[in-house]
């Protein structure tokens, strides 16, 4: 007869437990220092571009709503959901030419999840021209930013989950590049099923220095909200709102997106993002008509494949539209 030793058993599970006690210390950390932040150069503009074409068709909220590998982006305590492992692929056809393409990844192991994401955005080719105005340019130029992350997500006691990730950031202007480190921190807590609150702090990060200038990246406050519903087997609903806060730049956003759901085969989509600042020190926060800054989108998915598109204007300042697609694999 095999003799069971307490410590064989109790020992993973202390180790498990300091870790959640380790995250959890983390999470207030981060959240706590962030009124320290205080004013920063912003760098690393396209961190702005909202992750996930679901999630960008619905007004561009997910810090409650997010579902797939790509909540590493919105919330990391949601990697902490839903299929054992998702695989999903971005890419967004920006403004002027410029794009973004991205690769997340999240392997769910129940009370534990991990997650890595690898986030890349081109400007492609731009004329360089000196300092005095010619008529033909003197070259090419190009400029460039990278974002690797990798963390990890718990469910700390039931409805309840926390998530951290660690952050590698890169940014490269014709011959001048430069890194540094930041943290993402995340939690989320269901009071019902079909309820979820989320708040994250995403992309608070150390200096970098390219030539002669200093930035950070653009660190983003998230707090929000999303109602799920089922309807029937073949009809449900998810409606997500979302407050954002860049303290570097003041910017806020209240933002609100709609799922419609039909034969878990088709989704249809549309959101609006209603707040912006004016004003020289953007002090003055104004309530934009929803005509100005809607967004739409469209979904297919079948056995554990979805397809999804959003097509997001940008009205309010004529630069026209973006689009955006995304691939996901789930695996149960």
């Amino acid at each position: 007869m095999k003799i069971i030793n307490k410590s064989d058993y109790l020992e993973p599970m202390l180790r498990l437990s300091r870790y959640k006690t380790t995250a959890i210390k983390t999470v207030l950390l981060l959240f706590l220092i962030l009124p320290l932040v205080g004013f920063a150069a912003e760098g690393y503009a396209s961190l702005k571009i909202a992750a996930g074409a679901r999630e960008a068709a619905m007004g561009e909220v997910g810090v409650a709503g997010a579902k797939t590998a790509d909540a590493i982006r919105w919330n990391p305590a949601l990697l902490n959901q839903g299929s054992a492992l998702d695989i999903s692929l971005h890419h967004t056809r920006w403004l002027l030419g410029t794009s973004q393409s991205a690769f997340f990844l999240k392997r769910n192991f129940g009370k534990v999840a991990l997650g890595a994401e690898a986030l890349y955005f081109s400007s492609g080719d731009l004329e360089l021209r000196d300092s005095i105005a010619s008529s033909k340019p003197i070259g090419k130029y190009s400029f460039a930013d990278l974002s690797l992350g990798m963390g990890v997500a718990f469910e700390v006691s039931e409805g309840v989950k926390v998530g951290l990730i660690a952050r590698f950031y890169n940014e490269r202007l014709w011959k001048h590049s430069g890194s540094t480190w930041g943290f993402d921190a995340g939690f989320a807590y269901n009071p019902f099923p079909e309820l979820r609150l989320g708040v994250s702090v995403i992309d608070l990060g150390f200096n970098t220095r390219l030539a002669a200038a200093s930035f950070r990246p653009p660190v983003t406050l998230r707090l929000g909200t999303a109602y799920s519903k089922d309807w029937s087997d073949e009809i449900s609903t998810a409606l997500n709102i979302d407050f954002m806060y860049r303290p570097y730049s003041k910017e806020p956003g209240l933002r609100t997106g709609l799922e419609l759901k039909l034969f878990n085969l088709l989704a249809l989509r549309a959101g609006a993002k209603f707040l912006h600042a004016e004003g020289k020190k953007k002090q003055d926060w104004k309530m934009l008509s929803p005509t100005q800054m809607l967004t739409f989108g469209i979904g297919i998915a079948h056995k554990g494949v979805a397809l999804d598109y959003a097509l997001v204007p940008y009205n309010q300042m004529d630069l026209g539209l973006t689009h955006r697609i995304s691939l996901n694999l789930s695996f149960d």
